[in-house]
């Protein structure tokens, strides 16, 4: 491992009056976010899968806590599967300053299995931060040991900030509710997901078949002739995994797919690397990233680019709560192409005749873990919660 992380480009650009900005190190990410809560003039709205108590987890809080103080309305929402390890006492200085906390699913009894995995700040109305990153030390921190998430942050200003303000609005309301259902959930879902424009914000969640976040990547996936993924979590199901070949076997187009070596999970890379032969014998290029454990969700579909929460796999496509932002503009689309590019070098490619002989105890493991996280996790999950709808 070498003593510095790969650089990579900053990405800035303006698409249909907005300004788009990534946020890409550890400290560029916390910066944003701060950055972010500091210049809020009358409202700040967050949702985070994952706050934890430590150091970084603190200097947000603190910074929240501050805000409502100078007259800032504060909202804070948490996931109550994701947060579970940090107590309420925690948000309490918060709190005591007059903002709002409260846990998404923590009154309904089926966090453990149905979780909003969503990550966005909202400032005034006008200006977001959207991607996978959470709030905590392993997500703002660059440890030249590669112990650190490698992930991504986008600020948006422009029009669009307001629709999704409306959703994190409907949300709120919805938790607040005295027994709020899942049939709520998934009409906010739908309702506040955009269907036209340059940039839509498209949610996903336990619908009863697809949801508008999966429905609208699988056409994008169906018309793609180029094709570029950086996924923390790849595990899809087969129907994907053939619409992913067939870019390349049927319509004579380019995939490039970078995945995980490091992670929190081996079973969710084992899971992975079951999907590789399928997209090697069809001319996927297949990546694993090196310096860092991956955290990032990203998809480049043609003209189109997706940045948001969402991982390749089935609870992301199918049962967590997930938003990402769809961005169709070409020059964007080149930019984070060429971003995807910068790290091919920092990864370990898959052949596929080194995959193909790979030994069978070692097949099975990847077999078996692919089964629990693709259809163990994904059965259980929708029958517990959707018979109930």
């Amino acid at each position: 491992m070498k003593d510095e992380l790969p650089r990579y480009t900053p990405v800035e650009a303006t698409v249909d009056g907005h300004s788009l900005q990534l946020a890409i190190t550890g400290a560029q990410r916390l910066r944003a976010l701060l950055d972010l809560i500091s210049g809020a003039k009358r409202s700040l709205r967050l949702f985070f899968y994952i706050f934890e108590g430590d150091t970084s987890g603190t200097r947000v809080l603190n910074a929240l806590a501050d805000a409502r103080r100078r007259g800032v309305r504060v909202w804070l929402i948490v996931d109550g599967f994701g947060t579970a390890n940090t107590p309420d006492d925690f948000f309490a200085p918060l709190v005591s300053a007059g903002g709002m906390f409260k846990r998404f699913n923590a009154g309904w009894g089926r966090g453990y299995l149905l979780r909003n995995h969503q990550k966005m700040a909202i400032a005034d109305k006008t200006c977001a931060l959207i991607g996978g990153a959470n709030v905590g030390d392993a997500y703002f921190h660059d440890s030249p040991a590669g112990s650190d998430w490698h992930d991504m942050l986008l600020r948006v200003e422009g029009p669009a900030v307001a629709r999704l303000t409306r959703y994190f609005d409907s949300m709120r309301r919805w938790l607040s509710a005295p027994s709020p259902g899942l049939r709520g959930l998934i009409r906010i879902l739908g309702r506040r997901s955009d269907k036209h424009g340059p940039l839509r914000w498209l949610m996903g969640g336990p619908f009863q078949r697809m949801s508008p976040l999966t429905r609208q990547i699988k056409i994008d996936v169906e018309h793609a002739q180029q094709l570029d993924l950086i996924q923390a979590y790849f595990a899809p199901h087969w129907g994907m995994l053939r619409r992913l070949g067939r870019v390349v076997s049927k319509r004579g187009g380019v995939v490039r797919l970078v995945t995980a070596a490091r992670s929190d999970n081996r079973t969710t890379i084992a899971a992975a690397r079951h999907c590789y032969r399928r997209l090697l014998s069809r001319g996927v290029n297949i990546y694993e990233y090196l310096p860092q454990k991956l955290h990032m969700k990203l998809i480049v579909a043609d003209d189109v680019t997706y940045i948001g929460s969402a991982n390749f796999d089935m609870r992301s496509l199918f049962i967590n709560g997930e938003v990402m932002l769809r961005i169709d503009d070409k020059g964007f689309a080149e930019t984070m192409r060429a971003f995807v590019a910068e790290h091919v070098p920092h990864c370990a490619a898959m052949d596929a005749k080194t995959h193909h002989k790979v030994g069978w105890l070692t097949r099975t493991r990847w077999l078996v873990s692919y089964f629990l996280v693709s259809t163990v996790d994904f059965t259980v999950t929708r029958r517990v919660n959707l018979r109930r709808v």
